[in-house]
C-alpha cells in the first residue's frame, strides 16, 4: 500500500540533501560579494569563500591521521572540518580580540567539557548508565542523553557566570561562543546516532534544527553582546555550529563503533561537503544572516578598522568602464585615475623603489614625458564635472593605457614559468621522498603480499595523510616565510600587492588547488613503493625477452601516469599564467598573491611593446 506521507517525507529529505550545499554556498558568495566590506570586517569575505566552496572540493581527499584508537585509526578531514574550522577561528579574531587569548580560553572551556563527556559516553560507563536509567525509568541512551545535558549546561553557567562579571566584550563574546557550541552540541547527540559500518547518522529535518537554531539566537542576543556590531552574530553562528556538531557528533558518537568489526579510518568531517560538520556552520550562519535582514542592521563594516583593500589597476578599469556604462559620468573618471595612479604605485613597488614620491606617480620612472602629462590631464578631467560620454570613454582608453605602461614596468619582477616550475618540481620531490620513505617502512612492516599490504589501514591511513601533510607544508611555509625550500633555492617567494608574505588564509587559499596534484603523487608513489616491496600478485616473474620484471614494468608504468597527470594538471596552472597580466595561477587570483623574484638587483624592465617571456613546455607552477 502506498504512503503518501512517507513518499513525500522521502523525498523532501533527499530534494533538501541534494539542494543544500548549493544553496548554502550561494548565500556565502552572495554575502561576500554583494556585501564585501562588511563580509571582510567579520572574517567572512572572499577568502572566506574561496577556501570552504571550490578549495574544500579540492581538498575533499585529504585527512589528517590523528591517533591509533583500539584497531582503527582517528583522522580529520581537511575539507570537511579544518577549513571550516580554520575560518572560525580567524574570525574569532575580529569579535573577540586579541585571537589568542579569546581562541584559548574557548578551546581550552571545550577541552574540559569534552573530557568529561567523553568519559560518560566510553562503553565502559554503559553498565552504570543503564542502572541509573532503569532506576529513574529511562533507557541507558537516555541516561546519557541526561548526563551529557546537564554537564554542558553547568559549563555553559559557570562560563557565562564568569562572562557577567567580566567589562571584556571579548569575554563575553567567548561565553556566547561557548554556549552556542553547548546547545549545539547536546541536541546533536541526543539526534544522532553510530552505525557500525555505516558510521554517524542524523535523520531530516531534525539535523537542520540546532545549527540554525543557533544562528537566530546568536542573532537575537547580539545587541547585547556586540552593542552597535550585531553583524558578529553571523561569524559566532558558524563558529558554534561547526563544533558543537563536531563533538556532538564526531567525538561523542564515534567510542562506541572502535575497536567494532574490522580495522576502519574514522574521519571527522570525513564526508567532505557533505559532511554535517562542513554543512552545519554555514547552516548557522544562514540562520544569523536571516535575523540580520530582518532586523536592517545594515552592512557597514565593523569592528576594529581594516587595512584598505586596494583593488588592482585592471579592477578599477573595470569599475570605470561599468559607471560610465551605466551613465555615472564622473565616477567613471575618478576610478579612471585611481586605475593609473595604482598601476605607476604598483610599478613603484615592484620595482623594489617604494612610494612614488610625487603627486604625479609617473615622474622617477622610466617613462616618456608624454606619459606624466598624461597623468596630469587625466587628474584634472577626473575633479571636473561632465555630462560628456565621449569623454568619460577617452578618460578610460587614457588610463588604460596607462595601465599597459606601469605593467611593462613592473613586469620582470615577476617570476617566470621556468622558475615556478623548477621550483614545485623540488618541493614535490621533497615531500614525495618524504612520503616514499614512510610507505617504504609501512610496507616491510606489514605481513603478506601485495593485497594485504593495500588493504592494510595504516598503508591507507599514509596515504591520506600524505597529501594533508604535504598541503600543510606549502601554506605554512608560504604563510611563515613567504617561501617553500623549493622556491627559496630558485630565488622567488609568494607576497601580496604590498609585497608582504601572505597571511594564513590567503597561505591556505592560495594552495588549495594543488591538492589533486598532490593525490596524484600520494597515490602513485604509494602503489609504486608497494609493488617494489611485496612485488606483483602473481610473482616477480619476468616476460620472455624482455629483460626487465614485471614489478619493474608496473612502477614505470605508474611513474608514466603520474607523471602524465602532474603535467596535465599543471598545464591549466601555466594556461592561467600566460592568460594574466601578473602571471597568477587561480590559487594567486583568489588568494591575491604574486610570485615575485627576490631582488638582487634591479629587475629588468620589458620593452613597450614586447611580448611576455616564451614558457617551456606544460608542467606544474607553485
Amino acid at each position: 500500500m502506498v504512503a503518501p506521507v512517507e513518499i513525500a517525507f522521502d523525498v523532501s529529505s533527499t530534494a533538501v540533501s541534494v539542494a543544500l550545499p548549493g544553496a548554502l554556498w550561494t548565500g556565502l558568495f552572495l554575502l561576500a560579494w554583494s556585501h564585501g566590506p562588511f563580509a571582510e570586517s567579520i572574517g567572512l569575505g572572499r577568502k572566506a569563500f574561496w577556501l570552504l566552496v571550490p578549495g574544500a572540493l579540492f581538498a575533499s581527499f585529504a585527512f589528517l591521521p590523528i591517533t591509533p584508537v583500539s584497531y582503527d585509526w582517528l583522522a580529520i578531514s581537511l575539507a570537511g572540518a579544518v577549513f571550516p574550522l580554520f575560518v572560525g577561528g580567524l574570525a574569532m579574531g575580529r569579535y573577540a580580540p586579541p585571537l589568542g587569548r579569546s581562541l584559548g580560553t574557548f578551546l581550552g572551556a571545550l577541552a574540559v567539557m569534552s573530557g568529561a563527556l567523553f568519559v560518560i559516553v566510553l562503553p565502559s560507563t554503559a553498565g552504570a548508565l543503564a542502572q541509573v536509567g532503569a532506576a529513574v525509568r529511562l533507557s541507558a541512551g537516555g541516561a546519557e542523553i541526561l548526563l551529557v545535558t546537564v554537564v554542558a549546561a553547568a559549563l555553559s553557567a559557570v562560563v557565562g557566570a564568569i562572562a557577567l562579571r567580566s567589562p571584556d566584550r571579548s569575554t563575553r563574546a567567548v561565553a556566547l561562543l561557548f554556549a552556542l557550541a553547548s546547545g549545539v552540541l547536546v541536541l546533536t547527540f541526543a539526534g544522532s546516532s553510530a552505525i557500525p559500518g555505516l558510521g554517524i547518522t542524523e535523520s531530516f529535518p531534525y539535523y537542520l534544527l540546532p545549527p540554525l537554531g543557533a544562528g537566530l539566537i546568536a542573532g537575537l542576543v547580539a545587541p547585547r553582546v556586540f552593542p552597535r556590531e550585531e553583524g558578529f552574530a553571523l561569524p559566532v553562528a558558524f563558529f558554534a555550529s561547526t563544533f558543537g556538531v563536531l563533538l556532538g557528533a564526531d567525538l561523542l558518537r564515534e567510542p562506541p563503533l572502535y575497536g567494532q568489526g574490522p580495522a576502519g579510518l574514522y574521519t571527522i568531517g570525513g564526508a567532505g561537503v557533505l559532511d554535517l560538520v562542513y554543512l552545519s556552520g554555514l547552516l548557522g550562519l544562514a540562520g544569523a544572516y536571516l535575523v540580520h535582514r530582518l532586523y536592517g542592521r545594515g552592512w557597514r563594516p565593523i569592528g576594529t578598522p581594516l587595512p584598505e583593500t586596494i583593488p588592482s589597476p585592471v579592477g578599477y578599469l573595470a569599475r570605470a568602464f561599468r559607471s560610465g556604462a551605466e551613465g555615472q559620468l564622473e565616477e567613471s573618471l575618478r576610478e579612471s585615475a585611481r586605475a593609473s595612479h595604482e598601476a605607476a604605485a604598483q610599478a613603484w613597488r615592484l620595482r623594489g623603489a617604494g612610494a612614488p614620491p610625487d603627486a604625479n606617480p609617473w615622474r622617477g620612472l622610466p617613462v616618456p614625458g608624454w606619459v606624466v602629462s598624461d597623468q596630469a590631464n587625466l587628474d584634472a578631467i577626473s575633479v571636473s564635472e561632465t555630462t560628456d560620454s565621449r569623454e568619460a570613454y577617452r578618460a578610460w582608453l587614457m588610463a588604460r593605457q596607462l595601465v599597459a605602461i606601469g605593467h611593462l614596468l613592473g613586469y620582470g619582477r615577476f617570476a617566470s614559468i621556468p622558475q615556478r616550475v623548477l621550483a614545485f618540481a623540488i618541493d614535490l620531490l621533497l615531500v614525495g621522498g618524504g612520503g616514499v620513505a614512510v610507505f617504504t617502512l609501512i610496507a616491510y612492516a606489514t605481513p603478506g603480499g601485495i593485497t594485504a599490504l593495500l588493504s592494510s589501514l595504516s598503508f591507507n591511513a599514509a596515504i591520506y595523510g600524505f597529501v594533508a601533510v604535504a598541503f600543510f607544508y606549502f601554506a605554512f611555509a608560504e604563510a611563515w616565510v613567504g617561501a617553500t625550500i623549493g622556491k627559496a633555492l630558485v630565488g622567488i617567494a609568494v607576497r601580496d600587492r604590498d609585497l608582504r608574505r601572505p597571511d594564513r588564509l590567503a597561505a591556505f587559499v592560495r594552495n588549495a588547488p594543488i591538492a589533486p596534484v598532490l593525490v596524484c603523487v600520494g597515490i602513485g608513489a604509494a602503489i609504486a613503493v608497494a609493488i617494489a616491496v611485496k612485488g606483483v600478485a602473481a610473482g616477480q616473474s619476468y616476460l620472455p625477452g624482455v629483460g626487465f620484471s614485471i614489478a619493474a614494468i608496473a612502477i614505470l608504468g605508474i611513474v608514466g601516469v603520474v607523471v602524465g597527470a602532474i603535467a596535465l594538471l599543471g598545464a591549466f596552472a601555466i594556461l592561467a599564467i600566460l592568460l594574466t597580466s601578473e602571471r597568477q595561477r587561480v590559487g594567486d587570483l583568489w588568494a591575491g598573491t604574486w610570485v615575485v623574484r627576490e631582488p638582487t638587483a634591479r629587475p629588468p624592465v620589458r620593452p613597450a611593446g614586447g611580448a611576455p617571456p616564451a614558457s617551456e613546455g606544460p608542467g606544474p607552477s607553485g
